[in-house]
């Protein structure tokens, strides 16, 4: 039991280190073109005919005062609903929202029963409704991950459409997602006291007093659940917070660019990197800038 507490130990501290680095990455890349796509939720009384601030004169000038109520209400309900995939592809839809809403539930079953290793920790006996919502939620997430699993397998290797643009990481990522999910159906079915096991599991890997030892097909699903956390930081999976990214850095960004302010050192910077791309219509040498090339006077070259 001490060699999985250990493991769960350096799978979580690859899974953290691996997210923030990936955070750090995206921070670091370049100013990304915007998307210039309306509606932006943040646009107060504006959004809902896609309106912005750019319908005011001289709107640059103006103080601008975001509605973040809005904008935390559309992206919950992309997050948790995947209101996109409804809209633009439903019948992909029963299977994406099975598969990631199960894993929602899982996260919650997560942090009760980290709620529950902590009465343990403390000496405080668990209420029994604690351990009976945490198998309430976990039959529902399982049952529900293993037919969203499934159902976008079938998708993945049979759909004529969705197959074109499948690749091995993504039939290897339903198959782990399925297996943590068919693991903790049998370990749910095996073992009555599961609820008391997991929050027992996760008390011990704060104390090895608390050492509770688990069936054979819960170190399964534990071994399972830690292989996808050192899997997920290096995976596309990682759209779950990069999304976050992609809205508020591309899609609805609308700082204006205004004399000496922020986006202009940083466009600044961008404009005095040397060119080295090697089509000929760019006229790069490897130490002309951005502002170089723009600067010639497209007179045919030679």
């Amino acid at each position: 039991m001490t060699a999985l507490y250990v493991l769960t130990w350096l799978a979580v501290s690859v899974l953290l280190l691996g997210v923030i680095a990936r955070i750090i990455r995206i921070l670091r890349m370049p100013l990304h073109l915007r998307w210039e796509l309306y509606p932006v939720p943040h646009e107060r009384g504006r959004a809902h005919y896609g309106g912005s601030r750019l319908e005011d004169v001289n709107w640059w000038t103006k103080q601008h005062n975001p509605d973040h109520v809005t904008e935390l209400w559309t992206m919950l309900k992309e997050i948790l609903l995947l209101k996109g995939v409804w809209e633009h592809n439903r019948p992909l839809w029963w299977g994406s929202f099975a598969l990631h809403f199960a894993l929602y539930l899982l996260i919650g079953v997560l942090a009760l029963a980290v709620i529950g290793g902590i009465m343990v920790l403390t000496g405080s006996p668990a209420p029994p409704v604690l351990f009976a919502v945490i198998k309430i939620l976990a039959w529902v997430a399982y049952s529900l991950g293993m037919l969203g699993a499934l159902i976008m397998l079938w998708k993945r290797l049979l759909d004529p459409k969705l197959k074109l643009f499948t690749t091995g990481s993504h039939v290897f990522n339903l198959i782990l997602l399925g297996a943590i999910d068919l693991t903790g159906l049998i370990w749910m079915i095996r073992d009555s006291e599961y609820a008391v096991s997991l929050t027992g599991f996760l008390a011990g890997l704060v104390t090895p007093t608390q050492s509770y030892d688990l069936s054979t097909v819960g170190y399964w699903h534990v071994s399972m659940v830690l292989l996808f956390f050192v899997y997920f930081p290096f995976t596309h999976m990682t759209h779950a917070f990069v999304k976050y990214f992609t809205y508020h850095s591309i899609r609805w960004e609308d700082t204006p660019n205004l004399p000496g302010g922020r986006l202009q050192a940083q466009i600044n910077r961008l404009e005095g990197q040397v060119v080295t791309w090697a089509a000929p219509h760019i006229n790069a040498d490897g130490r002309k800038t951005w502002v170089d090339l723009v600067g010639e006077t497209g007179e045919e070259k030679p």
